[in-house]
C-alpha cells in the first residue's frame, strides 16, 4: 500500500514562483497540494498589464490542486486570534483563515514572499507548520533558482524576528 502524500496548503505567490522556476509539476506530483478558492482565482487570473505575468498551467492546476471554500465565519474566527489577518491580500487571508481551524498537525502550510502573512501565521499558532517553497521543491527532487523570500533561510529569519518581537528583557 502506498504511503499517502503529505498535505500542503499553498498560496498564490508560491504557485507563481513554482511555475516561474519550473518546479510546480514536481511539487504537485509529490504532495497533496491544496488551497482555497481565492488563491485559485488569483493564480489563474490574467492581469491587464502582462509585463511580469507568469502564466500558471490552468489544466494542471485544476486537475491536481484541491480547492476549499472559506466562509466569512472562518475569516472572523481567525481574525479574532490574529487581527493582522484582515490587512493581508485576500488569498493569503483566506488561506490562513482556512488552515487555522485544521486540527491535523501533519498538514504543512506554505505562506511565503509576504512577511506579514508569515507573522500572521505565527500569531495564529501555526508557525511550526510553515514550510518554504525551497523545502517543498527539494522534497520533490527539484533545486530551482528561487527568489530569496521563497527560501528556508528567509522563512526562518522572519519566524525568528516574530518570536523575538515578543521577548522582553527585564
Amino acid at each position: 500500500m502506498a504511503t499517502p502524500k503529505k498535505i500542503v496548503y499553498i498560496d498564490t505567490n508560491a504557485i507563481i514562483e513554482a511555475t516561474r522556476t519550473g518546479c510546480l509539476k514536481a511539487i504537485l506530483n509529490h504532495y497533496d497540494v491544496r488551497t482555497v478558492e481565492e488563491v485559485r482565482k488569483e493564480s489563474l487570473h490574467v492581469p491587464k498589464d502582462k509585463k511580469s505575468f507568469v502564466k500558471v498551467d490552468e489544466a494542471l492546476f485544476r486537475s491536481q490542486v484541491n480547492v476549499s471554500p472559506v466562509s466569512e465565519a472562518d475569516i472572523l474566527r481567525a481574525a479574532v486570534k490574529a487581527p493582522g489577518l484582515m490587512a493581508l491580500d485576500k488569498g493569503e487571508r483566506d488561506l490562513l483563515a482556512h488552515v487555522a481551524d485544521l486540527k491535523d498537525p501533519d498538514v504543512w502550510v506554505l505562506t511565503t514572499a509576504d512577511r506579514a502573512a508569515v507573522r500572521t501565521a505565527c500569531a495564529l499558532s501555526i508557525e511550526p507548520r510553515l514550510v518554504s517553497l525551497e523545502e517543498l521543491a527539494t522534497g520533490s527532487g527539484q533545486k530551482p533558482k528561487l527568489s530569496e523570500w521563497f527560501t528556508k533561510n528567509w522563512l526562518r529569519k522572519v519566524r525568528t524576528e516574530y518570536l523575538l518581537d515578543g521577548f522582553q528583557v527585564p
